[in-house]
């Protein structure tokens, strides 16, 4: 009860901001940070919840994004319908990779994860006809969000839905066996699991999460283009992830804001940015092995 109060209370703070903050850089920021949100609280349901580590997680995020894209041009289809279409193409993705991939675990399951990503990000830039190419294709906005403090309270809402989903998941009976074949899968299996198909249900449920984001992110920036959906972008969600703190809820979203709102603040050295990522992710992983949150737990437990 006091961590969903404190998610009402942020909501609340949140919902007034563009109330308090005319200028639309600080909520063109915030948008993009409720869109990571997101992403970051999918992907720790495989990573955090059920233990499976995944880099693909970018895309599932383009296949998204571009059902939206070809979806609008080809059939001239809105948003409120796309949204559930692009989440319903990713998350068959996600099971047609889940399928073989899930029979594996640890690093192969990793590098399965990558191969699947670059299979996506090679798909959507050469295969022009389709998905315009290296050029991408163009979005329409959403009719009647098109001022971002408009938007703002569309991607809030979106954001505030999906974090409440995979809350709910995670902490039901469909949670607890992801905790158990997180902790311990042949003892798992021994009481009877069937941790495959549980470990599926994760990735499949991650990844239509990851295409709403996809089809949000699509309608904010009024178009798509391959550079978008790349393996850093899979990495970044990744380091949300981990240095926020897996299966904490509150830890991935932190992790989302603080990578989400560095780069602004890096913006005079640009170039150094992946280098301050991959510093910031190696002293978590010395100093904080369970991220943040992880360890601001711990601390209170003792």
């Amino acid at each position: 009860m006091r961590k969903l109060l404190a998610f009402v209370l942020v909501l609340l703070a949140l919902a007034v901001v563009p109330q308090v903050v005319r200028g639309g850089y600080v909520l063109n920021i915030l948008v993009v940070i409720f869109i990571y949100m997101v992403l970051a609280v999918s992907l720790d349901l495989v990573m955090g919840w059920a233990g499976q580590f995944s880099f693909a997680h970018a895309a599932f995020f383009g296949l998204g994004a571009y059902t939206t894209a070809i979806m609008q041009r080809d059939l001239g289809t809105g948003f409120w319908i796309n949204l559930p279409a692009g989440m319903l193409v990713a998350g068959v993705c996600g099971l047609l990779l889940g399928l073989p991939a899930l029979r594996l675990s640890g690093h192969f399951l990793a590098i399965v994860s990558i191969a699947f990503q670059t299979i996506v990000y090679l798909a959507l830039s050469q295969w022009t006809r389709l998905t315009g190419g290296q050029y991408g294709l163009s979005v329409n906005p959403v009719p009647g969000f098109v001022p971002v403090a408009r938007f703002y309270y569309l991607a809030l809402g979106f954001a505030s839905l999906m974090i409440l989903v995979a809350w709910a998941l995670s902490h039901s009976r469909l949670g607890a066996a992801w905790q158990a074949v997180r902790d311990d899968e042949v003892l798992a299996r021994t009481l009877g699991l069937n941790t495959t198909a549980f470990k599926l249900c994760a990735f499949v449920v991650a990844s239509a999460l990851a295409g709403g984001a996809g089809v949000l992110f699509a309608h904010y920036i009024r178009g798509v283009t391959p550079d978008d959906f790349t393996i850093l972008t899979s990495a970044s969600i990744v380091a949300m992830v981990i240095v926020g703190g897996r299966g904490t809820l509150w830890g991935p979203l932190l992790g989302a804001a603080v990578f989400t709102a560095l780069p602004e603040f890096l913006s005079a050295a640009a170039s150094y940015k992946l280098i301050a990522y991959g510093a910031l992710m190696i002293v978590m992983v010395i100093a904080m092995p369970e991220g943040v949150m992880g360890a601001l737990l711990r601390r209170e437990r003792k």
